[in-house]
């Protein structure tokens, strides 16, 4: 109860937020547009406007018009919602604004005669300035405090434009330059992969610098030249109108200044060819590949050299480089090896760079995910349905829950809520309750309106083997109209005009503490659905901070092709997970490798990172559109086959004669019900009912069950037993 308040005052809070926004955003317009009215026909604007015309002018002279575009721009700040407003300190740069501006005009006045004055403080402070400084470096002095005052108001850094105007202005002098020196020197030209005999001991040529972001930014507008952008077509527009979240809702991709200094790269790959030729290592450095956080050096290496010697000398390397996490991998395509180094400076990944790129975009699919960028800078997209289902791991801190969150609001950016249905899964109750209002959430053992995010590991128990009988109860529908999966479902529905259906993505944020209270029940779920969902559209995501052998098993892992891996904490849980080396050796922060179905080896990328407050916008987009929350009645239609009100059932015939148990044994265990009744998920039910009944108690810090034999007693008594 405490925490859906907290999540009802969050939401009031927000509410609160945007209805103060539109009441100032209202506010503001109104005065600028009695401001100006005053300013321009004074003598209409009745005696307040004249008063306040008078006022202004005698105090702030020509400077006064500056008032209306002042609450004009204030109206459109307040407007924007994705613009952080400063309430003090643009009221301060504002007032400044208009001091500065009419001791400018003051001086305009005298030093060129000209009508326009500066009124009461123009003609205060300008003989102060004028007495302080010279009159014209004065104007000029005051002019510049102008501008920057008005930079502030208007969000713009003149820093930034003039670092691109300079930047830009010494590129063209260097392309001039090097059209007038004509051709390139043969001893600039880049590393051919042929061997000759002299390849190690001739001076060694300079690597090339692969940057990713130019080469993508220019397929971007060839792209949008050539063709139109493609609208995501919904699978149901007839009952309701829909509209995707925007990207502006989130912050802009700050990647593109990821590459570094072109001399600093040179000269950390001539570190990195001494440190190994100081082992005996004679290697080239072929390729330099920057990235937004890890910058790859390809090396071809001499003939004879094992790739594991590199990888055996891996922390000297990272000792000469300064920097840990050093990872060595061999890139067959290109017939080198890959040493990747972290930057000493990272950038954070922005999730709306790779929405916003044309892979993303061009994706048909409602299972597309954005995960990240790769090691040279390019966005990942993914799609959930060739999966078919996912498998996270990772130790606390790695960006593990950040990754769950890229992935739900990358489908959330995708799909409407009538073409994918959500089932989360949250035994830790605060990582997904920020959904828990969106109308793509689904429970099989709820109805639409009161779908909320599962919590309780029994709950969750329940809810996936009611999934199983949905499944089933799919694989029925789809037999009678001769159909293989989802997709031809949805065409021949399409066609004949009956009602389709949507995907179901079940995302569970912490395996190990559902294995942990009913790992059997949870196990045969989630293997009957791993096996077989596939085709009636239900995927699968499982994420775990401990992934040994008891969480993930065996039979979860045959059926789970699919591998994301943030930092692990040892090189076992790495094999566990990857069946492979690697994942220990990750920078953490959102550094994952990830194992495409099918692969040989994984990919390293860089999580994009979405904050909290950019989640609850793109939440409330989606909420404000109040989606009716429906959802077919297909599990009504599975209510009684199986499930947790059969097992509670089942469990309710066993309670007395497991009170008379206990009251005989005078204690209680789980081996003790399993001896008497017979399999450990019958148990763990009696458990769970004495508890709820309040038989038993665990003490929180303790695992040793307290039973309360004088209630045990009284309903022995009361029911004459």
């Amino acid at each position: 109860m405490g925490k859906k308040r907290t999540i009802k005052s969050k939401n009031k809070i927000h509410n609160s937020e945007k209805i103060n926004r539109e009441a100032g955003a209202l506010f503001f317009v109104l005065a600028a547009f009695l401001s100006a009215y005053a300013f321009i026909v004074p003598y209409k604007s009745g005696i307040i406007g004249k008063a306040f015309y008078s006022v202004m002018f005698n105090i702030f002279g020509a400077s006064a018009y500056i008032l209306p575009f002042i609450f004009l721009w204030q109206f459109i700040l307040h407007i924007k919602q994705s613009v952080e407003l400063k309430g003090r300190l643009d009221f301060i740069w504002s007032f400044l604004c208009m001091v500065c501006a009419s001791v400018s005009f003051e001086a305009v006045h005298f030093m060129f005669k000209a009508k326009i004055e500066g009124g009461w403080i123009g003609d205060t402070l300008y003989p102060f300035l004028k007495e302080l400084v010279d009159a014209w470096l004065g104007l000029a002095l005051i002019t510049v405090v102008t501008l920057i005052l008005f930079s502030k108001i208007l969000r713009l850094s003149i820093i930034r434009i003039l670092r691109s105007f300079f930047g830009g202005l010494k590129e063209d002098l260097s392309k001039s330059n090097n059209g007038k020196n004509g051709l390139q020197k043969p001893s600039e030209q880049l590393f051919q992969q042929s061997f000759s005999d002299d390849i190690f001991t001739r001076e060694p040529a300079k690597p090339n610098i692969v940057n990713r972001f130019d080469e993508e930014e220019k397929k971007k507008q060839e792209a949008s030249a050539k063709v139109s952008p493609i609208k995501q077509e919904s699978i149901d527009s007839k009952t309701f109108k829909y509209n995707l979240p925007p990207t502006d809702l989130l912050k802009n991709d700050d990647t593109s200044s990821f590459a570094a200094n072109k001399n600093e790269l040179l000269k950390r790959a001539g570190r990195l060819r001494t440190i190994l030729s100081d082992f005996g290592i004679n290697a080239e450095v072929k390729d330099i590949i920057p990235g937004p956080v890890v910058t790859r050096y390809d090396l071809v290496l001499a003939p004879g050299i094992r790739i594991q010697t590199v990888s055996n000398i891996i922390d000297n390397i990272s000792l000469a480089m300064r920097t840990a996490s050093i990872r060595v991998v061999p890139i067959p395509e290109k017939a080198v090896v890959g040493i990747e180094v972290p930057n000493p400076v990272s950038v954070i990944v922005g999730l709306r760079g790779i929405l916003e790129s044309a892979s993303f975009e061009k994706s048909k699919s409602l299972l597309t995910l954005a995960l990240g960028k790769t090691t040279d800078g390019a966005g990942y997209v993914t799609n959930l349905s060739s999966m078919p289902h996912l498998l996270i791991a990772g130790a606390t801190g790695s960006g593990k829950s950040v990754g769950i969150h890229t992935i739900i609001l990358s489908i959330l950016y995708k799909a409407r809520p009538d073409e994918v249905k959500l089932m989360l899964v949250d035994p830790k109750r605060v990582e997904m309750s920020i959904y828990r209002d969106i109308p793509h959430l689904y429970n099989p053992c709820a109805n639409a309106a009161n779908a909320d995010i599962i919590t309780n590991p029994r709950e969750a128990a329940a809810a996936l083997k009611k999934l199983v009988a949905v499944m089933e109860e799919r694989y029925t529908k789809f037999a009678k109209v001769m159909v293989r999966n989802i997709k031809d479902y949805n065409n021949k529905m399409t066609e004949i005009g009956g009602e389709k259906e949507f995907y179901i993505v079940v995302i569970i944020d912490e395996l190990a503490d559902l294995m942990l209270v009913v790992q059997k029940e949870i196990e045969d779920s989630i293997q009957r659905l791993a096996q077989m969902a596939r085709a009636v559209g239900i995927h699968l995501i499982l994420a775990t901070q401990r992934p040994s052998v008891n969480v993930i098993t065996g039979i979860i892992k045959a059926n789970f092709p699919a591998r994301l891996s943030f930092q692990t904490t040892s090189k076992v849980d790495s094999r566990v997970i990857l069946d492979m080396l690697g994942a220990d050796s990750l920078m953490g922060k959102g550094d994952m490798l990830f194992l495409p179905p099918g692969a040989a080896r994984p990919v390293r990328l860089q999580g994009a990172f979405v904050s909290l407050k950019e989640a609850e916008k793109i939440i409330s987009f989606i909420n404000d559109q109040k989606f009716p929350r429906l959802y077919e009645s297909i599990s009504v239609e599975v209510e009684g086959k199986g499930g947790f009100d059969a097992d509670k059932e089942k469990g309710n015939k066993d309670l007395i004669p497991a009170l008379k148990l206990i009251n005989s044994r005078r204690r209680i265990s789980q081996d003790l019900l399993k001896a008497n009744f017979g399999g450990s998920a019958r148990a763990t039910n009696i458990l769970s009912i004495l508890e709820t009944e309040g038989f038993i108690s665990k003490p929180q810090g303790t695992n040793k069950w307290q039973v309360n034999f004088d209630k045990i007693s009284k309903y022995l008594e009361a029911n004459n037993i």
